[in-house]
């Protein structure tokens, strides 16, 4: 698996830990975190139809194949320290009911016996720039995994066309799907893999402010 991100680099932005510090007797400390300090103590939901979650694989080793999920459900707690996600694995978005109809199948992602991706995250690291590491539990296919993902974090305020406080944030990561115990493959006739090993996940999240 791959390792952490460093929190802070030899002259480069300096990041705060989004860990909960505790202090005698496990109350939390006065040390305020980069997202509390960024979003306030409130927790925050994302907004679906402003949300999306994808994947890309590399297809026939020619090109990346890109498609995603319907349904999203996101929870971000600034002062408990989390960012719990998850999707339904039945609202894979395809174009192709064939092809979709496989991809839920058990020979792949095996909808009927694991119905949710779900990714658990208790570490966030930010700095100047917004730039964001996550760090967390990433469950697919009954399998999982601990997955760093990096991204950014924009800056909160009203929307538009509502007056709820939003805040936008985007991550990705990229996983061996091996590890996940999706190790299907077909050699091509001239040689090479039908679909790469490696898949990139990407969120992008619009999350708007609970009262």
């Amino acid at each position: 698996m791959r390792s952490r991100f460093d929190i802070g680099r030899p002259g480069g932005s300096k990041r705060r830990r989004f860990d909960a510090p505790t202090g005698p007797r496990g109350l939390q400390s006065a040390t305020v975190s980069f997202l509390e300090d960024h979003l306030g103590g409130r927790t925050w939901r994302a907004d679906p139809p402003f949300s999306s979650v994808t994947f890309k694989v590399r297809h026939l080793g020619a090109r990346d194949y890109r498609a995603g999920f319907r349904e999203i459900d996101a929870t971000l707690d600034t002062v408990a320290g989390t960012l719990v996600a998850s999707v339904p694995v039945a609202s894979l978005d395809l174009n192709n009911p064939l092809i979709r109809e496989r991809m839920l199948s058990a020979e792949f992602l095996d909808a009927a016996r694991f119905p949710d991706v779900r990714w658990t995250v208790a570490q966030i690291d930010g700095d100047e720039s917004r730039a964001l590491v996550a760090v967390g539990e990433l469950s697919i296919h009954g399998h999982t995994q601990t997955v760093t993902g990096r991204g950014r974090i924009g800056l909160p305020g009203a929307g538009l066309l509502s007056p709820e406080n939003r805040v936008g944030i985007e991550l990705s990561a990229t996983v061996d799907r091996r590890d996940f115990g999706l190790d299907w493959q077909e050699p091509l006739p001239g040689g090479g893999d039908t679909l790469g090993w490696d898949v990139t996940l990407e969120a992008l999240l619009e999350f708007v402010e609970q009262t």
